[in-house]
C-alpha cells in the first residue's frame, strides 16, 4: 500500500500543474501589444506612471466605443436593421492626466439624425478634472502662471498647459473669492475680532507699496473666521474705514473685543466704526516699541521685565509689575517708559476676560505669521497685473493657513464671562494709575 501511495505522489509530482481559472498565468505578448501599443516588458522597464497612461486610454477608448454603440444600437461590423449611422474612423486627441501626457483615439459617427455627444470625455477637454482642482492649489502656493509649464512640463511631456488652460483652471478661485468677499456675515456672532495689515509691492510697473488690510474673527463656538481682505493706502483711517464699513454693511454685529496693533489709522477707523467696543492692543507689537528705544545691551533684562506685565497670573499682579517697572527704568529710559506708559490699558484689557483665553486675545501674532506667508508667496509672482489678483493670492493664501489657526476653548460659561468682561468694562474702563501718573510727569 505504501509503494502504490508513493508511486502516486511520485507521478503526480511529474505532472505539468495548470494554473487556477484554466487559462494562461499572464498575458502574452501580442495581446499586451495589440491593446496597449506595447510590449508587457516595454511597459515593465517604462514604470508605473506609463502604465497607468496605457491603462487610462485603453479604458477610455473602450468607453468612447461602447457609447458609440449604444448611440448606434449596434456593435463594431454587426449588420442588419435599418442604419441609424454610421462609424467613420478615429481622430487623435493629446490629454493631461494625473500621470501625465496620453494620446487617444476618438471614434467618429457620421449620417446619424443626431449629432453624437460623448460623455466619456466630452468636446474640446483635454485635462483631467483633477488636473483643473490642483491648478489653483498650486496659484495659492506660490506659483506664477509661467511656472507651470516650467516646473511641470517634464511631468505632462509634450502636452504642456497652455496659459489659457492654466487661466481657465484658476478662474475657480477667481469666483470663489468674488462669492467669499460678498457673503452675507449677519448670521455670524463674532466674540474677539482682530484686524492688521502689512505692506507690499504688488501692483504692475508701481515701486509703491499698499497696505495689505486683514480681519478675521474668533466666533461664539470657538472657531475662527477670515472675515476680509482688502488694499489700502499703507493703512490709513480711510482705508480700515472702508474695510469696517463693508463688514458692517454684509450684516457683521458688533464684537466683544478689538484686536490691532497700535497703528493710529486703524484705530481711528475702530472708534468711528464702534465707539462702544472695548479694544485689546497687541502685546507683541507693543514690547517691540519698547525695545526699539532701549539699547542693546539691556534688551535682555527690560524683556523679561515686561513679560512680568503682559503675562502675570492676574491684573492686580500685572498692575504691580507695572509700578515696578516705571520706578526702576523711568530714569534710565524715560522714552521707552514713555512709550510703555501710553494706552498701556488697552494693552491690558485681556486680563478682564476668561484666563482661558489670554493666550489668544493679547496679540495678534496668528496674522503676522500669516503675512510673512503671504510675502514669501508674492514675491514669486511678483508685480501682479490687477488689484484682484494680488487680492485672489492673498486670500488663499491666508485662507490656506486659517485652517492651521487654533481656535479658543468655548463653554457656555465661558461665553457668558466674555460678555459679562465686556458690559464691566463699559461701566468701569480699566484705569492703570501708576501710568497715567508717569505720563503726567513726563
Amino acid at each position: 500500500m505504501k509503494g502504490y501511495q508513493s508511486r502516486r505522489r511520485k507521478a503526480s509530482g511529474n505532472r505539468k500543474r495548470r494554473p487556477r481559472g484554466g487559462g494562461p498565468a499572464v498575458l502574452p505578448d501580442e495581446l499586451v501589444a495589440a491593446v496597449v501599443g506595447q510590449s508587457s516588458e516595454d511597459l515593465c522597464q517604462a514604470g508605473l506612471d506609463a502604465l497607468a497612461r496605457q491603462g487610462a486610454r485603453v479604458l477610455l477608448e473602450a468607453g468612447m466605443e461602447a457609447e458609440v454603440a449604444e448611440f448606434l444600437g449596434r456593435l463594431r461590423y454587426e449588420r442588419g436593421g435599418t442604419p441609424t449611422g454610421y462609424r467613420n474612423g478615429h481622430r487623435r486627441r493629446r490629454l493631461t492626466c494625473g500621470s501625465g501626457s496620453l494620446e487617444v483615439r476618438l471614434p467618429k459617427v457620421t449620417g446619424a439624425p443626431e449629432p453624437f455627444e460623448r460623455k466619456t470625455l466630452r468636446a474640446y477637454e483635454r485635462t483631467s478634472p483633477m488636473i483643473q482642482e490642483v491648478m489653483p492649489l498650486l496659484y495659492a502656493e506660490g506659483l506664477s502662471t509661467r511656472d507651470f509649464e516650467r516646473a511641470l512640463g517634464p511631468f505632462w511631456q509634450e502636452a504642456g498647459l497652455s496659459r489659457s488652460s492654466v487661466s481657465r483652471a484658476n478662474q475657480q478661485l477667481y469666483e470663489a473669492f468674488d462669492a467669499w468677499r460678498r457673503r452675507d456675515l449677519s448670521q455670524l456672532r463674532v466674540l474677539y475680532l482682530f484686524l492688521d495689515g502689512y505692506n507690499e509691492r504688488v501692483r504692475f510697473g508701481s515701486k509703491d507699496k499698499e497696505g495689505v488690510l486683514v480681519a478675521h474673527a474668533i466666533l461664539a463656538d470657538g472657531s475662527r473666521e477670515l472675515l476680509a481682505v482688502a488694499l489700502g493706502p499703507k493703512e490709513s483711517t480711510e482705508a480700515w474705514k472702508a474695510v469696517l464699513d463693508d463688514l458692517k454693511a454684509r450684516g457683521l454685529r458688533a464684537p466683544a473685543l478689538v484686536i490691532s496693533d497700535g497703528a493710529p489709522g486703524l484705530i481711528a477707523a475702530i472708534r468711528a466704526a464702534w465707539p462702544e467696543v472695548q479694544r485689546q492692543r497687541c502685546i507683541a507689537h507693543k514690547i517691540w516699541n519698547v525695545l526699539a528705544r532701549v539699547p542693546r545691551r539691556l534688551h535682555g533684562e527690560v524683556e523679561r521685565d515686561l513679560k512680568k506685565v503682559f503675562y502675570a497670573p492676574c491684573l492686580d499682579e500685572a498692575k504691580a509689575a507695572v509700578a515696578a517697572f516705571l520706578a526702576k527704568w523711568g530714569e534710565r529710559l524715560p522714552t521707552a517708559c514713555e512709550n510703555f506708559a501710553t494706552d498701556l490699558e488697552d494693552c491690558l484689557t485681556f486680563y478682564r476676560f476668561p484666563e482661558a483665553h489670554w493666550k489668544r486675545i493679547r496679540t495678534s501674532n496668528v496674522l503676522e505669521r500669516a503675512f510673512k506667508e503671504v510675502g514669501r508667496r508674492t514675491r514669486v509672482v511678483g508685480r501682479f497685473p490687477t488689484e484682484r489678483s494680488a487680492l485672489v493670492l492673498i486670500w488663499a493664501s491666508i485662507e490656506q493657513d486659517r485652517l492651521r489657526w487654533r481656535g479658543v476653548k468655548m463653554t457656555a460659561d465661558l461665553l457668558e464671562a466674555a460678555e459679562t468682561a465686556t458690559e464691566e468694562l463699559s461701566r468701569e474702563p480699566l484705569v492703570i494709575e501708576c501710568a497715567r501718573k508717569y505720563l503726567d510727569a513726563a
